[in-house]
């Protein structure tokens, strides 16, 4: 075939397929127009998850009737009319080309008027090219039916109308938290699934992001707002307790602008590291502000993607500002984490505006002058359950504790001279041989044990980690590990890495390795399943700086989580005290590795709630 020009049509429905990729797509960019025209209201109307028809109304400024011919030109746009304004552009749309590509691809119909005049104006490209007069209110209204009904190869990988919603309500909720001065509805098939009003103030804007990722975000949510460097972060992020199983509640804007950015996400994530693992992610609703000029939005026709001149200064100063607010956050365990005893069941509330446990000059995270993690996890002296027949036994018969008195006391004991009790107060016993009941100044604390222990033995690891000191001991016999080809390699070539977690791996075969060393804290444990999650993580893994660290993070996580105390453990009141010292000098010991709180308590006032003293 020789070469030739394509026609206009061809070309506009080939562009279309860079812009126009399903519904969501046009809702996407026709809102976006909105927004940029000024509206304070703006309604979306689809039926069939927008594959039949989708309707757009808002009250902006409108378009004139001598330019709708222009609207719908390719390539014809109000944003921008020269390089520096598009290295400048702070609107969202700018490209003059939404408008075009969906006119080829589907029925659309541009009706506007603007304020002033008389009539409205209405145009359809696949009928007249010219406008003519209509019937509308003040601002814009977009109509677009039939989608790929001329493109059969196209419309077939669209997927089920209830797919394509769920599409289109992720891209409406993103908008929405854009702008929360705009007024929002969303209907399908004719029933309201959306209500947003304009907002007026923080209560409001927080009101908003919980009804669009889920109503414990706001029992879980901290505010962020930090500056530097000319630039602003402000927005939310939620407590690890309110992690999620796959990143569906993370909204990221720059300058107003619904971004997906590999940057961004991952300073974030990194935030989050010593707070989550084994694949769980955090919630967030996160607003960057910096000058239009250091972040290119042109690197995609659909805008989602940007490039920021200097990425690494952002990086670091969305990680810094992140990990600010988590801090101020885990720096607080000495305020209640406060169960509402009267509240709907299943519901805990962590409050950050409790009164403080702690007395004034105690330092909660100060840093601990205790033994190695090994000989701390040996200190815990865990005894077996009784024997079914000694359960029934102790049923009929009161038990009478062996403890000596001092120990039996303990729990009443002043922590110093000032007869100051600690913030997590003293054990007084365990509940199903999982929690760890106590009480301190303020009422009854409880405590996950497998959750606090993984804590404490995690933010050891990385203390030992970090100082080279994780001890290796050497297995009497080695044990043989059959491997792929590639596990086998990285054993070869990483093993002073594996080393460096208290692994000593050798290659002995193309496909097998010699276990001869494990981390002491592991040396009564399934080592071997261990040792074979670390060799998959690695070979798994990328290889930068970086990722490495990140493995390694979640192997000593991994580590910490298989050596702490399991449910069903009994302890005695001195290794229940002792563990509730460890996390008063232990960073993040509200919550374990994988985000779960670790401790809450209920007041004086709650408990005399519940058995209504005073009323």
């Amino acid at each position: 075939m020789p070469i030739q020009l394509l026609d206009n049509r061809l070309i506009s429905q080939i562009a279309a397929g860079e812009v126009v990729e399903r519904p969501a797509s046009i809702i996407k960019e026709l809102v976006e127009n909105s927004l940029d025209a000024g509206a304070s209201r703006i309604g979306v109307d689809v039926e069939e998850g927008g594959l039949r028809r989708i309707l757009i109304e808002d009250d902006g400024c409108g378009v004139p009737a001598d330019q709708l011919s222009l609207a719908v030109a390719r390539h014809a746009t109000s944003k921008i009319d020269s390089l520096d304004a598009l290295e400048a552009v702070s609107s969202l749309g700018f490209r003059g080309e939404a408008l075009a590509s969906i006119a080829s691809v589907a029925e659309l119909t541009l009706t506007s008027r603007v304020a002033g005049a008389d009539r409205a104006y209405a145009i359809s490209p696949h009928i007249d090219s010219q406008p003519r007069p209509a019937a509308g209110a003040p601002g814009t209204r977009v109509e677009v039916r039939e989608l790929f009904a001329r493109i059969p190869a196209r419309r077939k990988f669209l997927r089920a109308p209830a797919t394509e919603f769920k599409h289109i309500r992720h891209a409406f909720n993103q908008l929405a938290l854009s702008r929360f001065d705009v007024g929002f509805t969303l209907r399908h098939g004719g029933v309201e699934s959306a209500a947003l009003a304009a907002c007026s103030n923080d209560d409001n804007r927080k009101q908003r992001a919980a009804h669009v990722l889920g109503r414990e975000f706001d029992d879980h949510a901290v505010a962020v707002d930090e500056s530097a460097a000319g630039m602003r972060l402000t927005g939310w992020i939620a407590t690890p307790g309110f992690s999620r199983g796959q990143a569906d509640r993370q909204y990221s804007f720059v300058n107003g602008r619904p971004i997906r950015d590999k940057v961004f996400n991952h300073a974030v994530r990194l935030a989050y590291r010593d707070l989550l693992h084994n694949q769980r992610h955090p919630a967030y609703v996160l607003y960057l502000t910096l000058d239009p000029r250091q972040v290119d939005v042109n690197a995609h026709p659909a805008k989602a993607e940007v490039r920021f001149r200097q990425s690494r200064l952002v990086h670091d100063f969305v990680f810094r500002s992140v990990s600010r607010a988590l801090a101020a956050v885990e720096a607080r365990p000495h305020e209640a984490r406060t169960v509402d005893l009267t509240a709907t069941p299943g519901r805990v509330k962590e409050s950050a505006h409790s009164r403080p446990m702690t007395p004034r000059g105690l330092n909660f995270n100060a840093p601990p002058s205790r033994p190695g993690v090994t000989e701390t996890a040996a200190s815990y002296r865990f005894q077996q359950p009784p024997s079914p027949s000694a359960s029934a036994a102790s049923a009929a018969t009161p038990r009478v504790s062996n403890e000596p008195d001092a120990v039996r006391q303990h729990a009443s004991e002043p922590a110093n001279e000032a007869g100051e009790t600690p913030p997590l107060g003293y054990a007084i016993g365990q509940l199903h041989d999982i929690y760890i009941l106590a009480q301190n100044a303020e009422g009854l604390v409880l405590v996950d044990m497998h959750a606090a222990h993984e804590r404490v033995l995690y933010e050891q690891l990385k203390a030992e980690f970090s100082a080279g000191r994780i001890q290796c001991k050497r297995l009497l016999v080695p044990e043989s590990l059959s491997l792929s080809e590639s596990e086998a390699a990285m054993v070869e070539n990483r093993a002073d890495v594996l080393a460096e977690v208290g692994f000593e791996l050798d290659r002995s075969g193309p496909t097998s390795a010699m276990l001869r060393g494990v981390p002491a804290l592991l040396a009564d444990r399934d080592y071997l399943a261990v040792a074979r999650d670390v060799i998959a993580e690695l070979d798994g893994g990328p290889r930068g700086a970086d990722a490495v660290r990140d493995i390694l993070d979640d192997i000593l996580a991994d580590m910490g989580c298989k050596a702490a105390v399991k449910a069903g453990r009994r302890l005695t009141l001195a290794e229940m005290n002792a563990l509730l010292r460890d996390m008063e000098h232990t960073d993040r010991a509200g919550h374990c590795n994988h985000g779960r709180p670790s401790w809450v308590s209920v007041d004086r006032a709650g408990l005399d709630r519940l058995f209504m003293r005073g009323q």
